[in-house]
């Protein structure tokens, strides 16, 4: 009798499969930011703690086709040059909800900032944003994360509970498109 286990399984249908984020990540939302409507970005959380920060495929930013880049530098903060050590993560940058992660920057010279949206230490962003931009629009909640955030337990638990759930996301957002 053959047994090939490949055999077993439908590799061509990739529904079948979930990718990395989809196994282990829960996807929390924060709509309309600061008040702007479609300002809506999406909090990854894993059950470690680490928190990916990407745009929700309800922002603004994916209607737009125009070519943009991201900026890394907040003012007088470069997020790019951000160092963290050891086990703890210790000497990361510090967030709060409205520290902005990046900006991003479209051809016309208009901008707008992302914010971090939960309290926390910045463990990195993703330098390859920069190089390849197109991944926040192609990938967003894969390879086009922004940025891996860290925070205590109780802070994590508490944001994760206030924040919408992904179907709670996808009631809302497909009510606001059929108005």
């Amino acid at each position: 009798m053959d047994c090939d286990i490949l055999k077993s399984i439908d590799l061509t249908n990739k529904d079948t499969f979930k990718s990395f984020t989809d196994r282990y990540f829960s996807k929390r939302y924060i709509l309309n930011v600061d008040g702007i409507p479609n300002n809506d970005i999406m909090l990854m959380f894993h059950s470690n703690r680490i928190t990916l920060l990407c745009l929700a495929p309800s922002h603004s930013f994916f209607k737009r086709p125009d070519n943009y880049k991201l900026n890394f530098t907040i003012g007088k903060v470069d997020r790019l040059c951000n160092t963290v050590k050891g086990k703890g993560k210790k000497g990361g940058q510090m967030l709060t909800p409205k520290s902005a992660i990046c900006q991003v920057e479209w051809e016309d010279g208009s901008s707008f900032e992302i914010p971090c949206g939960m309290k926390g230490t910045l463990v990195e962003v993703n330098e390859e944003l920069v190089k390849h931009p197109q991944l926040l629009r192609e990938r967003p909640d894969s390879d086009g994360f922004l940025a891996i955030m860290l925070s205590s337990i109780t802070i994590s638990d508490t944001t994760k509970n206030e924040l919408l759930t992904h179907e709670e996301y996808l009631k809302v957002v497909n009510c606001s498109d059929s108005k």
